[in-house]
């Protein structure tokens, strides 16, 4: 028990019904309120009621998770949060780090030194998910370094935040893998253990220097010694002034003693908040009895999972009724609960005696988490280049790939093209290539992009690091220069080794176009690939798209020989825009073509009349050019609106 606790717990039948005009307040707590430390937080939950949103209207009655709990975390304490599987620990933990999901309806109150939970708990505390989303690629020194820069943002100096990251490697054990990857998708090299990656999880939360620390079963899939250091590890954190609240399941009989308090839950009520001892003292005085080399962990598991259950008089045991249901009631009516009440009135009396800390509280949280948008975009790309950079697979081997088809293609036309009614075919077919190329290897390339980074986006997003513009900004931009180089790579090998038409006008137009088609067609995977939810589903649709993009691309029916009802479809093609405006590239100029042995009635005469056959016009180039980039933009926003929904809803 804290000496806060222990000052109000003997005060708790002292109450004074007018202290300074409020009833209820005892001297004790007037005296707690007034000695707290200005570095103190505590946080409390009063009446709190969770309910899931009807997910249908009509649906019948949805029971609450969480109903009419209160309790307190005192400065300073580790807190064990335990219960049977749907006790509602983590939607308590989501509620208390003001990280609940908008499906849930929340009634009652949550207050931190008095002031309501809003968003500056992002600034406060942090939060460890069971299941560690880390990305791959990187080292433990960068990603470390990354996350200051994204937490930290430029309030803090560069030298601080080196002197922060060497701190917080030496205290979590991880200076000797500072160098190591976190994973590798190449699955070459040493890469980080269960337990390590549980403990960078830890390092990262630090640096923000959390008031309070949420964790959700840190000790799954850990080795008893493990366990035990990470349990260690947490409580030299409260030495600091930490608070650190974890839901943990079955830990080992010594370990259990390590936390300064507990918290059950069973059926979404309170079954006992208080330390260790005095959970089991609690359930002793009902008759329930943890047997000799027994865990208590698991007894206590057990008593709050059972209907029924073994109590003890003298030497017998008896089957009785006493369940989860009982064990509340009791522990609402015990003194446990009224040292629980006491310490909520000492907060809330607080708030009353400095009636502007509130503001002054919120104020001072959220000035000093202040960060540049444009910086935190920065540290992104940064992330996006380096993940590229280190694993082939996704950028350096498309490169190869794609020069060894241009080489191929280069290599078949290169006696095709030339000024006759043979060259007009060979031309055209090498612009389809061109375009076509540069549409569905990359569009396919880019439906697996946001589904293999969205559960670590959404876990960031939740932690309120970044927004979803600036991790679909950076997305993109950190591919740019690999598109640039993919693009030009394999356009300049197609042109000269085809032998298109040599002037600056037409390679420039050419390479232009294909960079924009190309980029198009990323902006188009990427819709489809936040469009739905997995990449077979996504292309399931996107293959009937393709077939409207091939159809009026222009080379295989004259456009607006179409049906009047279909004579929309070839404005959502970029690739009849870009057809058009390589072939105008390559035919403008042109004066005259050889007709030897062809019917003249059938024979092109000059370029006019070939682009003319293709439904093309030499007028329509800075149309095609200002479309290509207009439908850029809107694939790319209708992607990023596509990415806020899908994460707003999960």
């Amino acid at each position: 028990m804290s000496a806060r606790e222990a000052v109000v717990s003997t005060a708790v039948c002292c109450t004074v019904d007018n202290l300074d005009g409020m009833p209820g307040v005892t001297v004790a707590q007037h005296e707690v309120a007034a000695a707290a430390a200005d570095d103190d937080v505590t946080l409390i939950w009063q009446n709190l009621t969770i309910t899931p949103i009807r997910s249908k209207p009509g649906a019948g009655e949805q029971h609450p998770v969480l109903n009419d709990i209160s309790g307190t975390l005192q400065p300073g304490t580790l807190v064990a949060l335990m219960g049977p599987s749907g006790a509602g620990k983590t939607t308590l933990m989501s509620a208390l780090a003001y990280r609940m999901s908008d499906k849930m309806t929340i009634a009652g109150d949550i207050r931190v030194n008095g002031c309501p939970i809003g968003p500056y708990m992002y600034n406060i505390s942090g939060y460890i998910y069971q299941d560690e989303l880390l990305p791959d690629s990187i080292t433990v020194q960068e990603h470390l370094q990354l996350m200051a820069n994204l937490k930290l943002g430029k309030s803090v100096t560069a030298e601080r935040k080196r002197a922060m990251i060497a701190h917080i490697l030496s205290r979590t054990g991880l200076e000797r893998c500072a160098n190591t990857k976190i994973a590798d998708a190449t699955g070459i090299g040493k890469t980080l253990s269960g337990g390590e990656k549980k403990r960078l999880a830890f390092a990262v939360e630090l640096l923000s220097k959390p008031k309070f620390l949420f964790c959700d079963e840190p000790t799954t899939g850990l080795d008893s010694y493990s366990a035990r250091q990470l349990v260690e590890m947490m409580k030299s954190l409260t030495r600091t002034g930490t608070t650190v609240l974890c839901s943990i399941h079955q830990p080992a009989e010594k370990l259990l003693y390590e936390f300064d308090s507990l918290i059950l839950l069973t059926g979404g009520r309170t079954g006992f908040i208080g330390a260790p001892s005095e959970a089991v003292q609690f359930l002793r005085l009902q008759g329930l009895e943890c047997e000799a080399g027994y865990n208590t962990a698991d007894f206590l598991l057990k008593v709050l999972s059972s209907t029924t259950t073994t109590t003890r008089k003298g030497n017998q045991f008896t089957t009785g009724a006493i369940g989860p249901k009982t064990i509340c009631n009791n522990y609402s009516a015990s003194e446990a609960a009224r040292r629980q009440e006491a310490l909520i009135s000492v907060e809330l009396y607080r708030t009353t005696v400095d009636s502007g800390g509130d503001e002054a509280f919120r104020r001072r949280l959220t000035e000093s988490r202040d960060r540049c948008w444009f910086y935190t975009l920065y540290w992104l790309m940064y992330r996006h280049v380096l993940q590229s950079h280190r694993n082939p697979n996704l950028q350096y081997f498309k490169i190869v790939q794609r020069i060894a088809i241009a080489v191929l293609v280069g290599l078949c036309f290169s006696d095709a093209i030339e000024l006759s009614q043979r060259g007009v075919q060979a031309m055209q077919g090498v612009i389809f290539l061109i375009v076509s190329e540069n549409t569905f290897l990359p569009m396919y390339a880019a439906l697996s992009l946001f589904p293999e980074r969205f559960p670590l986006f959404q876990r960031e997003k939740k932690a309120n690091l970044y927004s979803t513009a600036q991790f679909y900004i950076s997305t993109i931009m950190s591919m740019t220069p690999f598109v640039l180089l993919e693009t030009c790579a394999f356009i300049l090998i197609v042109y000269f080794l085809a032998n298109l038409r040599p002037t600056l006008l037409g390679l420039l137009v050419t390479v232009v176009v294909s960079v924009l088609v190309m980029n198009v067609s990323i902006a188009c995977g990427c819709f489809f690939s936040v469009l739905f939810p997995t990449v077979a589903s996504a292309m399931s649709y996107l293959v009937p798209f393709d077939y409207i993009l091939m159809i009026t691309s222009g080379i295989f029916i004259k456009i607006w020989s179409m049906p009047t009802y279909l004579q929309w479809m070839p404005f959502i093609s970029w690739m009849m825009f870009a057809s058009e405006a390589i072939s105008i590239a390559q035919w403008d100029g042109v004066k005259s073509i050889e007709c030897s042995n062809i019917i003249p009635s059938v024979c092109l005469h000059n370029g006019e009349q070939v682009l003319d056959q293709y439904s093309f016009s030499r007028q329509h180039l800075r149309t095609d050019l200002v479309v290509l980039v207009g439908q850029y933009f809107i694939y790319h926003l209708m992607a990023m609106l596509c990415l806020a929904r899908r994460v707003s809803r999960n």
